[in-house]
């Protein structure tokens, strides 16, 4: 069943965390990943990762009327509601961008029209998940989109969260929807959060169409080691470091016994910034 709009009290209990953003003085994980050089290959180059072709026989259709952030956000967060079948813990970080970017009015009308997976709730979320791009970027208020999403848009939206659903029967239960790192921040690296945190592994999801790059790995180290630093002991669980791409249905999993100590601790150095923190971190 659909929670209602005053369950929205109830977010931080349910293992979801809202994208705030955190105003520590550094750059969001994904900014300070692309100012770093990397080694040839980069620090944790993705042929190190174990490769696993879920391959839905379904084909997905060829092009799509909104941008790809647009639609790898409305994946991310519908998935995260048809699996819990909890509205607004779904949607808590797209209703914080909404009153941060001065639109929450706007989203609580598009909420409304969230039921499912039918092509109606599909462009509702489509147009919310707009509030969250804005916030993320800084921005005043940005009036939702007013190119609708077409039929083969929703269509597939509708199957990449089929397949995303699929894909955590297989290799889930979601633990925490959004893993933040508090504690873990540091001058260089003052916000940012995860997409998905299962038992023993630490995923990053992708709707490109491109397998992830360098930066993409890098990142998802640096969200690793964030979460160690950080105030969550539930980091210290964690076994892999993973990526699932529900458009080219691929999980790429790396145990993190396998990441070189000296990549770990020039990371944690250079790129994070934490100086001789890095010491006490029992990888």
């Amino acid at each position: 069943m659909v929670g209602s709009l005053s369950d929205y009290a109830m977010v931080p209990a349910l293992g979801w965390s809202p994208s705030s953003q955190r105003p520590y003085g550094g750059l969001p994980v994904t900014l300070r990943v692309r100012q770093v050089e990397q080694p040839r290959g980069g620090f944790l180059p993705l042929a190190v990762f174990d490769r696993f072709d879920l391959s839905d026989p379904v084909a997905l259709r060829p092009r799509e009327n909104r941008s790809p952030q647009a639609v790898g956000s409305a994946v991310d967060y519908m998935t995260r509601f048809v699996t819990s079948g909890r509205l607004l813990p779904a949607f808590s970080s797209c209703l914080e961008g909404a009153r941060a970017a001065g639109g929450q009015a706007e989203a609580m009308r598009l909420l409304e029209r969230v039921d499912g997976l039918s092509d109606g709730s599909i462009r509702a979320v489509c147009d919310l998940v707009v509030f969250d791009q804005a916030a993320r970027a800084g921005r005043s208020f940005m009036p939702v989109s007013r190119v609708t999403a077409d039929v083969d848009t929703c269509w597939n939206i509708r199957r990449m969260v089929q397949r995303s659903c699929r894909f955590l029967d297989a290799y889930g239960p979601a633990v925490w929807f959004g893993p933040s790192f508090d504690g873990g921040y540091t001058r260089l690296v003052s916000y940012g959060d995860g997409d998905l945190l299962t038992r023993d592994t630490l995923w990053d999801f992708k709707t490109s169409r491109r397998v992830p790059t360098r930066d993409n790995t890098l990142q998802l180290l640096c969200y690793w080691l964030l979460g160690l630093h950080s105030t969550h002991a539930v980091y210290r669980r964690v076994r892999r470091l993973g990526f699932y791409n529900p458009r080219l249905d691929v999980v790429w999993l790396l145990p993190v016994s396998d990441i070189p100590g000296d990549v770990v601790r020039e990371v944690c150095v250079r790129v994070l910034g934490y100086e001789d923190r890095w010491r006490f971190l029992d990888v």
